[in-house]
């Protein structure tokens, strides 16, 4: 009995072993968390943003348009890493024109400044043909392609006619580049996590979710059986 004994406290003591100096080392850190500044210091692996639900951001569509990124989130349009304004339709595409950026919804186009600043929404009430399903430029003029056939502007937008064209550039989505990407992540998860709360869920198990709460009710078990054990041995050698 005692010898089985002795072998499940070997077994157990190593597998306590590394927790119980986890628990040390992250516990001493903690303690001294305002001194190490913990709570002002921060690490945004991707992995460990991902395992907190701070992932990869994923615009619902995006646009490159004039060397810029328009992309949107929900209802939120961003130029680049700023936002812009609050849309309730899905962007569908977007041009350059001399002086302006001209991005369409399914019903209404939506006039910036080269510089991104909202000047005006154009809609039915303005002629604009609708349902739109994507906007284009042909030698430098809009094209929209509606549901039922396409139109050609000038660069006013204050008319359109039909017409059937071959060779239209149409607006065409395009991936976020790497340094938006960051920018973005920045915008809607900060700097990331902080030293003091990544060691505090290290600590407590929530690191892992509900499997690390388990794990440490089962270690905490452990450690109760351990210590129980080795007293009930002590009391025999006494005996």
């Amino acid at each position: 009995m005692n010898r089985k004994l002795r072998s499940f406290h070997r077994v157990i003591g190593a597998i306590l072993a590394s927790f119980l100096l986890m628990f040390a080392i992250t516990g001493i850190a903690l303690n001294h968390s305002s001194q190490l500044k913990l709570d002002k210091r921060y690490v945004s692996w991707d992995w460990l943003m991902s395992q907190y639900g701070m992932g990869e951001v994923k615009p619902d569509t995006a646009f490159l348009i004039d060397n810029k990124i328009f992309s949107q989130f929900g209802n939120q349009l961003f130029l680049d890493a700023t936002p812009l304004i609050h849309i309730e339709r899905s962007l569908l595409g977007g041009i350059a024109l001399e002086d302006l950026i001209v991005l369409t919804t399914d019903d209404a186009l939506i006039l910036l400044t080269r510089e991104g600043e909202f000047i005006e929404k154009m809609g039915a009430e303005a002629g604009i043909p609708a349902p739109i399903q994507n906007i284009g430029l042909y030698h430098g003029e809009p094209v929209l392609q509606t549901r039922q056939s396409m139109w050609r502007s000038n660069f006013m937008l204050d008319k359109w006619e039909p017409i059937s064209l071959q060779g239209v550039s149409w607006s065409m989505p395009h991936p976020l580049p790497q340094s938006v990407n960051t920018e973005l992540k920045q915008f809607f998860y900060g700097k990331g996590i902080s030293i003091q709360q990544l060691l505090l869920d290290i600590h407590n198990g929530h690191i892992l979710g509900p499997i690390g709460i388990w794990l440490i009710d089962a270690l905490s078990v452990l450690i109760i059986s351990l210590s129980l054990s080795g007293l009930w041995m002590w009391g025999r050698r006494l005996g």
